[in-house]
């Protein structure tokens, strides 16, 4: 029994390695392989899941989703604790939460997604390495909670340091210039290049090398097409004006 559930983590451990190299056809059908032995088998439900959600199939994502969740459940340490995303045994119901979140909030059901989320950071502090705590904070935003919103990009900003332009701009907004300040500073030494796309969008400049072959480029493209939207005219100015001395220092 045991080499039979090592062989399906394999085997659902290959379609994530799949959807992480875009091979969603490749994935899908080892996260197939994986059902045909056991329908229940939470990693490979939440990749199907996965796939259905690319496909804008959200319904049917969020039903797998939802029986990934409550599978996964079963397999939990009896207390929380913080070894979270590295523990094989919280793995999965991490993910199947994160993409449950997903669906609600495709669906702008903040109201369901922040719990998701906030029972994720419950099991691993570092909430995924950043990924549950920047989709926290924008559930966060959205329902007005701003103080606590900038907590979580600034929480999520020590994995995905993009967050940190986020932050800034909302303290920016609330008339805390210098905190502002202080963490695009932080956003424009570990990622300077998206301060200029921010700053010309919706106008984002094409990636002569491809998307598929910069990773860096295709997170700050993401970024823009969950948050370009926040910033406005003066924002943009203000953040210019920051990048341009920033570049006048150091020649």
């Amino acid at each position: 029994m045991k080499g039979l559930d090592m062989t399906k983590e394999d085997d659902a451990q290959q379609g994530w390695d799949f959807m992480a190299n875009r091979e969603w056809e490749q994935a899908e059908m080892a996260f197939r392989q994986v059902l045909a032995v056991d329908p229940f088998y939470p990693d490979a439900l939440t990749g199907m899941a996965a796939l259905y959600l690319r496909l804008d199939e959200i319904e049917q994502a969020r039903e797998l989703c939802e029986m990934a969740t409550s599978q996964a459940e079963r397999a939990l340490p009896r207390t929380k604790r913080h070894t979270g995303w590295e523990d094989e045994s919280v793995r999965p119901y991490l993910r199947a939460l994160y993409y449950l979140a997903l669906t609600y909030i495709r669906q702008e059901a903040w109201a369901l997604a922040q719990p998701a989320l906030e029972e994720i950071v419950a099991w691993d502090v570092g909430g995924m390495e950043g990924e549950a705590l920047d989709l926290l904070a924008q559930v966060l935003h959205r329902i007005g909670r701003v103080e606590e919103a900038v907590h979580a990009y600034v929480q999520a900003a020590e994995y995905l340091p993009e967050d940190y332009y986020t932050a800034g701009l909302l303290l920016w907004r609330r008339g805390k210039r210098r905190e502002a300040e202080r963490f695009w500073r932080r956003a424009l030494e570990h990622c300077p290049g998206l301060a200029t796309l921010i700053v010309h969008f919706p106008r984002v400049l094409p990636n002569p090398r491809g998307v598929l072959h910069d990773p860096d480029f295709g997170r700050m493209v993401e970024y823009l097409e969950y948050q370009g939207e926040l910033w406005d005219d003066a924002s943009k100015a203000e953040l210019a004006s920051l990048w341009q001395k920033r570049v006048v220092h150091h020649g």
